[in-house]
């Protein structure tokens, strides 16, 4: 446990209530971590966190006001934010709606960016020449090559993702924050 050991570190982990967000949680938290999830449905969220051990914060962060709860709720240095939290849509070209690109672009996209943004205060007080800070943002498979689903929103913001990832690690490198992004399999390939 020493080699994997995260003790003494938060960790906030958006949609940690179900899926690779909560095994993500679990993980932070049985290697030591203070870890915050969040999700939507308060009900999972508090479930979740009772089971694992460790803090819910209801919130959609698809809106600001969601966004400014979870910030307000973790106190002091952010060690690691995992930006996890997402929606898929899937639909017939002829039929896609336009309220599911904006539904998918507000969580995906503008919910990470402005989530991250909003904690640099404490992404920079964790952050260390030795020990930085860390962002993990969740992209998919289905955001750098082209899935078998009709998700075209899904594919489209999970691509930004990646491309923000970059664009954020870029600017935040010299400051001791590192941005990564990782792509699991997307709606199309889970079984």
């Amino acid at each position: 446990m020493t080699l994997f050991s995260v003790e003494g570190k938060t960790v906030v982990v958006t949609g940690g209530s179900r899926g690779i967000g909560r095994m993500i949680a679990a993980g932070f938290v049985a290697a030591g971590a203070d870890v915050y999830i969040s999700a939507r449905k308060t009900a999972e969220v508090e479930k979740t966190a009772a089971e694992l051990g460790c803090r819910a914060v209801p919130a959609d962060l698809s809106t600001p006001d969601g966004i400014d709860r979870l910030v307000s709720a973790v106190a002091g240095p952010l060690h690691v934010l995992v930006n996890n939290a997402g929606a898929t849509w899937g639909a017939p070209l002829e039929e896609f709606p336009e309220h599911a690109f904006d539904k998918l672009w507000n969580i995906n996209v503008k919910g990470v960016f402005y989530l991250t943004q909003k904690f640099l205060p404490q992404l920079r007080q964790a952050a260390g020449a030795n020990d930085p800070a860390r962002v993990i943002n969740v992209g998919s498979v289905d955001g750098i090559r082209v899935p078998a689903l009709e998700s075209y929103a899904y594919s489209s913001t999970k691509s930004a993702v990646h491309m923000l990832t970059r664009h954020l690690a870029q600017r935040l490198a010299k400051e001791h924050i590192t941005v990564n992004a990782i792509a699991p399999p997307g709606p199309s390939t889970r079984r």
